[in-house]
């Protein structure tokens, strides 16, 4: 039995060093790259796009849309299986672990095989199973890009510009980026001197978070003396952004994020942020080795972006009264001068 075992093993790998990679994609020959994100085309399938249509690679992109919809992704899959495209990327965690499915192969039946995969746009892969770790994946078919600037950093930052002795956080329990984000949070706060204040969202029925609660979060925080909040990891708090950081700014609570979207295109004071565009080229990037320099998934690291910017809002700063010191004015992007 351990002979044919290893025999099948070694048949298993001549198959899969066989996969298609050394397939030579022209414009009448296309790799087929078939996308599934969350909530639409945002900027880093933008950025994605882009950056073929930049390098005139020979790609055709069929781009899904769930809609925010998990019953949608089953579907999906089996699009995906019977397309049988040169390379599937996922946006988000709920897309990636729905198709990519967990690095210990439970369950490995209802998950994308045998097709390359690439996800974008996940907070925190290791911790939600996806991959063994970021030097590789572990996985033969898998590889992906880490768009988080580490909360260790964003959090020093975020020391460096106030006094952060309370950090208050609000997210979603259905959101298992934002349980993990939060799980990351409590693991730091000893370490960096702070308590973290965490509330829940109540959900719906749809396990979607109930609509008009941020006003009373917002003013229990202040009560409890949070100096901060901060959004780390949730699509809920992105999307309602302009409610999130309003709520927040009537209680006289700066908001500091991940996302530079809270600070650029909305009211938060801090952000320390890799732009969404600039993580969608970086993923097609990592396509492009995979589909036209004939580099096997599970050989590359989880790559990531090699600076990160910082975003502050200087009319929120004014509002609140809390202005940036000058070693952070030195470096940071300035929204809102005027």
């Amino acid at each position: 039995m351990r002979i044919i075992n290893r025999c099948y093993l070694a048949l298993s790998l001549l198959i899969f060093s066989s996969i298609s990679y050394a397939v030579e994609f022209t414009a009448a020959n296309p790799a087929q790259v078939y996308m599934v994100v969350w909530r639409g085309c945002e900027e880093a399938c933008q950025g994605f796009k882009q950056y073929i249509a930049d390098n005139r690679l020979p790609v055709e992109l069929t781009i899904r849309d769930a809609a925010k919809n998990k019953s949608s992704l089953p579907g999906f899959i089996d699009e995906a299986r019977q397309r049988q495209p040169d390379l599937v990327v996922t946006w988000g965690t709920s897309v990636s672990k729905a198709i990519i499915g967990p690095a210990n192969g439970v369950d490995a039946q209802q998950y994308l095989q045998n097709i390359p995969l690439l996800f974008m746009i996940v907070a925190d892969p290791v911790g939600a199973g996806i991959i063994k770790s970021y030097a590789k994946s572990g996985r033969p078919l898998v590889t992906g890009i880490l768009n988080r600037v580490p909360e260790r950093v964003q959090l020093r930052v975020l020391q460096d510009y106030l006094t952060a002795k309370r950090i208050g956080v609000i997210y979603s329990p259905s959101e298992i980026n934002s349980v993990l984000n939060t799980r990351k949070l409590e693991s730091l706060a000893s370490e960096m001197n702070f308590e973290l204040v965490s509330r829940t969202y109540e959900l719906g029925a749809d396990s979607e978070p109930l609509p008009n609660q941020l006003d009373s979060i917002m003013s229990g925080l202040k009560t409890e003396g949070v100096d901060a909040v901060y959004v780390g990891s949730s699509s809920y708090n992105r999307q309602h952004r302009d409610e999130f950081t309003q709520a927040a700014n009537r209680h006289g609570l700066p908001v500091a994020s991940a996302y530079d979207v809270m600070v650029t295109r909305s009211d938060g004071l801090i952000a320390v942020a890799n732009r969404y565009y600039n993580v969608g080229r970086l993923a097609a990037n990592q396509a492009e080795k995979i589909l036209f320099g004939d580099q096997q998934p599970g050989s590359l690291p989880i790559a990531s972006l090699n600076r990160y910017s910082i975003f502050i809002n200087m009319q929120v700063a004014r509002q609140l009264e809390l202005y940036p010191p000058i070693q952070l004015l030195k470096i940071a992007e300035l929204v809102n001068v005027e």
